[in-house]
């Protein structure tokens, strides 16, 4: 009676042994994630060295105020320090939509942004330039409608905080005016 006894605690033992290791890979794979997010396969959305997201989740700091992460494409700046979700999936120029959607963009910094200020130009030019503003939400969140004139790539500056001061660039494609953007794919 006492070797089975023995056979049945020692089996119960490898049982927990087994749980613990395989909660702790999955504890340690989810935090590595977290630090440094992979973005692949691409979206479209993105230009020059951004990419754009619909398939994996955004850094966690970057999750505030969604209860559950929903699929909205998303890309990470340069320095990865600011996000940006593209609520209609890629910006059409003048926010002339066939879908009747609008350029939702909402940009969310690392940390709560004092001074935050965004402005955006075509790549490699300075003009047009735009500079988006609005109301803080969530501590580190700006979300506003993004209707730049032209089409292409444009680059966004993210810039926060006085000394030092925080700077992270995102780069956008945006479609001619009239033209339906591009589904993500699941």
């Amino acid at each position: 009676m006492k070797s089975r006894q023995s056979r049945v605690w020692l089996a119960g033992m490898l049982y927990v042994l087994a749980a613990c290791t395989t909660s702790t890979d999955h504890v340690t794979a989810r935090s590595a994630s977290a630090v440094a997010p992979v973005q692949s396969p691409a979206a479209a959305g993105g230009c020059a060295s951004t990419q754009v997201s619909a398939t994996t989740a955004p850094p966690a700091w970057a999750r505030a105020g969604f209860s559950v992460w929903s699929g909205i494409p998303w890309a990470l700046g340069k320095p990865p320090n600011a996000v940006a979700y593209l609520f209609a999936t890629q910006l059409v120029a003048g926010g002339d939509r066939p879908d009747h959607r609008s350029n939702k963009v909402l940009w969310v910094t690392q940390e709560p942004p004092v001074g935050l200020r965004i402005q955006g130009h075509p790549l490699g030019r300075s003009e047009p330039a735009i500079v988006i503003s609005g109301q803080i939400t969530n501590g580190n969140q700006l979300p506003s409608i993004v209707d730049v004139p032209t089409p292409g790539c444009w680059s966004f500056e993210v810039s926060w905080g006085e000394r030092p001061k925080h700077v992270s660039t995102i780069n956008l494609d945006v479609l001619p005016a009239g033209t339906l953007p591009a589904r993500p794919t699941p």
